[in-house]
């Protein structure tokens, strides 16, 4: 009969580790590099300027080569394309994600989005003023006609869509015409460059100008 001590404890067995699938750390990999390109192209077009960076000086900042950021990136506006899609994501989720706006009215909901995606480009200013006037160029993917940036705006303005047809239901604003939300892409697009020029400490003129604006853009639907 073994001897066992009186009160011991056997010690739970550790479950064995699991080695993740080689397509799991392929995709860890490729999204770890994807990554480190955009973060070394969003330094070197703040410092730099977005003309004057280069796929070369590129992948030196990111440390692979130059080779690899066209597999992910075939040119530096698909780079920054992408980057834009996180803003729009990241704000999205925000919005969605804050217990405190699900009861808020529909222009303070419209307030954190536009603040939250001002927040995230608030590093890159430089970069934005540059993609403003690179969107202006015939043939842009970051333009107006661009398959690619209008795959982005119809999935911003389908969730501010989301968020008018929630303040529909709850009697918080009458029915609004199918432009209601290609005339707030204009009007973000114009607190976009309210904010480059804004020289406000914390760009506080900007957050009042979006206060007040879209208050009387609100009540205006409301009088309709």
């Amino acid at each position: 009969m073994p001897n066992r001590t009186i009160g011991a404890r056997a010690r739970p067995r550790r479950p064995p580790r699991r080695t993740p699938p080689a397509a799991s750390r392929r995709a860890f990999k490729k999204e770890a590099t994807r990554s480190r390109i955009v973060a070394a192209a969003l330094t070197l077009f703040q410092v730099k300027g977005f003309d004057a960076t280069t796929t070369k000086a590129i992948a030196r900042k990111a440390r692979i080569a130059e080779g690899t950021v066209f597999n992910y990136f075939p040119t530096k506006e698909d780079i920054a394309l992408y980057f834009l899609e996180q803003e729009v994501d990241h704000a999205i989720a925000a919005v969605r994600g804050d217990a405190r706006l699900r009861k808020a009215s529909i222009d303070e909901k419209l307030f954190a989005l536009v603040q939250t995606q001002l927040e995230f480009l608030a590093p890159h200013e430089r970069f934005i003023g540059a993609a403003f006037i690179q969107a202006l160029k015939p043939g842009s993917k970051l333009g107006v006609f661009s398959p690619s940036a209008q795959a982005l705006q119809f999935r911003y303005l389908a969730f501010v869509q989301e968020l008018v047809d929630e303040a529909i239901r709850r009697g918080e604003m009458t029915a609004a015409g199918w432009w209601a939300r290609h005339v707030f892409w204009i009007y973000y697009l114009g607190v976009l460059l309210y904010w480059l020029h804004d020289t406000s400490g914390g760009k506080q003129q900007t957050l009042a100008f979006l206060d007040r604006s879209l208050k009387i853009g609100v009540a205006v639907l409301r009088q309709r």
